[in-house]
């Protein structure tokens, strides 16, 4: 009787069927008719639909609720092997933790996969614009870029001004159609459901500190911003998101796709887009080329732009924000992301080629 109680106890159901479907899907390559046929234009776009409109109803960030949940789960569980211990011994105890740890891997690799990481494996977007690949960038296409950048800002951020007060709420009642006419205009399927805004009681202090601007949950596609950036920060912010819950995994194409859906709206929200394609723009350019930009750019402009460096200088700690950015730089090549975060400096060879750059030229 005691034997049969101890098999039953430490009985650990499904955990190498799981491990295995969890290593094939993670490491076996997807054909990618699967990836951008099926899975990037069908099933994806159901399942965002149907997560993102259950977790809209939530008034807090589901993945709060999730975090708390895996915590209590963890707590319980090693209550649960300390009893092992007692009863059958550590190395019983051990073998269960063990297999319970790989079903668990498992079962997070399949959902995350199933729900988001797939993206990651969809064709560059850079593949699919019209003209071919992008040109590569120059110092001088940079400072033009700049100068033509400024003068757009110049021309919308009277509309900031007179409403400074742009809060999440307004930018996504803006920013659908936006969003979903960038998308259609680079050859990707449209938004299914956008989401709403929200912030996490228990990760902001940390976004705060690692310099973290916002995220998508990928388990329940729902949109998490920072409560604290700047009205005029917020915009570019949202698209930025909102371009990654469609689809669009890699960083450097959701900030293009964002900058794109940006320039389509509002002012208030072409402006925000200018504001982030002045920065990039500047952090490229050798230090000559930063002075000439800088000072070539208008007072208010400059005055928005030192507002953000004030803010990411008094919030920021470095410390968690080298440890952050060198685990997402892991995360980023789990997954596939050969420059891992690197892949954020691509966003300006993006938004500098055809189509993208001629919303400069276009703007309304």
């Amino acid at each position: 009787m005691v034997r049969s109680r101890v098999t039953r106890a430490t009985r650990v159901r499904g955990w190498i069927a799981a491990g295995v479907v969890a290593a094939a899907l993670a490491l076996l390559p997807a054909p990618g008719w699967f990836v951008d046929g099926v899975y990037g234009r069908h099933v994806y776009p159901v399942v965002q639909s149907i997560a993102t409109a259950i977790t809209n109803l939530a008034p807090f960030a589901v993945l709060d609720a999730l975090i708390v949940a895996a915590a209590i789960l963890v707590v319980f569980r090693g209550v649960r092997l300390w009893t092992v211990v007692h009863r059958s011994g550590a190395l019983a105890a051990l073998w269960e933790a063990l297999r319970r740890i790989v079903r668990a891997v498992a079962v997070v690799i399949i959902v995350f996969l199933g729900m988001w990481g797939c993206n990651y494996r969809r064709m560059p977007l850079a593949r699919s614009l019209a003209g071919g690949a992008p040109a590569p960038i120059t110092v001088a296409s940079l400072e033009t870029t700049i100068v033509d950048v400024n003068a757009l800002a110049v021309r919308v951020r009277p509309s900031m001004t007179a409403q400074p007060d742009l809060t999440y709420a307004e930018i996504a009642r803006e920013l659908p159609g936006p969003i979903d006419a960038a998308l259609a205009e680079l050859g990707q399927p449209e938004l299914a459901r956008a989401g709403r805004p929200k912030f996490s009681i228990l990760l902001t202090p940390f976004f705060t500190w690692a310099g973290v601007n916002g995220m998508v949950d990928p388990v329940a596609l729902e949109s998490l911003v920072h409560p604290d950036l700047l009205p005029f920060e917020r915009p570019f912010v949202l698209a930025h998101e909102w371009a990654h819950l469609a689809g669009r995994a890699d960083e450097a194409e959701a900030s293009a796709v964002g900058w794109l859906a940006c320039m389509k709206g509002e002012p208030r929200l072409a402006y925000s887009a200018s504001l982030y394609l002045i920065t990039e723009a500047w952090g490229a350019l050798p230090p000559e080329g930063r002075r000439r930009a800088y000072a070539g750019l208008d007072p208010g402009v400059r005055e928005d732009l030192s507002a953000i460096a004030r803010r990411v200088q008094r919030d920021q700690r470095p410390r968690i924000e080298h440890a952050a950015t060198q685990v997402y730089n892991q995360y980023l090549h789990a997954n596939r992301v050969p420059d891992g975060i690197a892949s954020y400096s691509r966003a300006l060879t993006l938004i500098l080629s055809r189509p993208i750059r001629d919303a400069l030229k276009s703007y309304r």
